[in-house]
């Protein structure tokens, strides 16, 4: 049977892989598929209805946006996900974006985090790992917004609920974005919203391109409504050489690798890879060492 890998996963989840299924980069032959494992590639409604034998496309993350679930969902071909495993790495980059902006590293100047308000757009579990090293290291205040919750959950929490966006960013020193996309999310942080942010407001997007829009970020990192931002995630990963964005001087860019660390990868690629197993019914042989 054969597995659709888009890109690279952990060496030891690969190995687990090959034991047992021929591993395939492209959608040539999706009759011949068993099961997908999806970090970035899209996968749309067409390849999906020419792969009578899909049995899971499993997502090496979180965020399902580039896969059309409505259309697995017609199918009846599950398509779970890796939550929480990846969150360490991914919230230690946003906090060092955070640190690298604060402290004007391009500029190498100093500056403090202290007495802070961290805004957090979003209460998933890298917003949380974020709050707690920010709360731990610099006794930040944190505010966040979440439709979904009730300020008493968020209370729980420690953090302070507000209402809407652009309030969020108006008390805020810090804000970071960790959301999904979606219809609901896609150009969630724009124009109206920057304009009502502090200008000594520090940005950092970790979750996907696409929820803070690019254009009106330029516009506000150029025109002083907030002082700095960075970005591992774009909505054309990479991005052109000439987008003027990634060239300003107060804007940071990596290139959607929060989750790629070691260990991370190690933890996220193995569960995608149970859960191949697991939904196609294939029995694993664990391999012997010296036998």
């Amino acid at each position: 049977m054969q597995v659709y890998l888009s890109e690279h996963i952990a060496p030891s989840a690969y190995a687990r892989l090959t034991r047992h299924f021929e591993i395939v980069d492209n959608f040539d032959h999706p009759e011949q598929l068993a099961a997908m494992i999806i970090r970035r590639a899209v996968v749309p409604r067409a390849v999906i209805a020419r792969a009578p034998n899909l049995k899971v496309i499993a997502m090496h993350g979180v965020s399902r946006d580039t896969i059309d679930t409505a259309a697995a969902a017609e199918y009846g071909v599950p398509v779970p996900n890796v939550p929480g495993l990846g969150a360490p790495a991914v919230a230690e980059l946003a906090v060092a974006d955070l640190l690298a902006l604060n402290r004007q590293l391009k500029f190498v100047n100093n500056g403090l985090c202290a007495g802070r308000t961290l805004g957090l757009v979003g209460t998933g579990n890298i917003a949380h790992r974020v709050a707690d090293i920010l709360r731990a290291a610099f006794d930040v205040r944190v505010l966040c917004w979440n439709p979904r919750r009730t300020a008493a959950e968020c209370a729980a929490w420690g953090y302070e609920q507000v209402a809407t966006l652009p309030e969020l960013f108006r008390r805020s020193d810090f804000v970071n974005v960790s959301i999904t996309l979606c219809d609901a999310t896609r150009d969630l942080i724009n124009a109206p919203v920057f304009a009502a942010a502090n200008p000594d407001l520090l940005l950092v997007n970790t979750s996907r391109g696409g929820i803070v829009n690019e254009h009106d970020l330029y516009i506000a990192l150029t025109t002083g409504q907030i002082r700095a931002a960075a970005s591992d995630v774009f909505v054309h990963e990479p991005p052109a050489c000439d987008d003027p964005l990634i060239h300003l001087d107060n804007f940071i860019a990596t290139f959607h690798i929060g989750g790629s660390t070691y260990e991370s990868l190690e933890r996220v690629s193995n569960r995608a890879v149970d859960y191949v197993f697991a939904y196609t019914g294939v029995p694993e042989q664990k391999e012997v060492i010296g036998s």
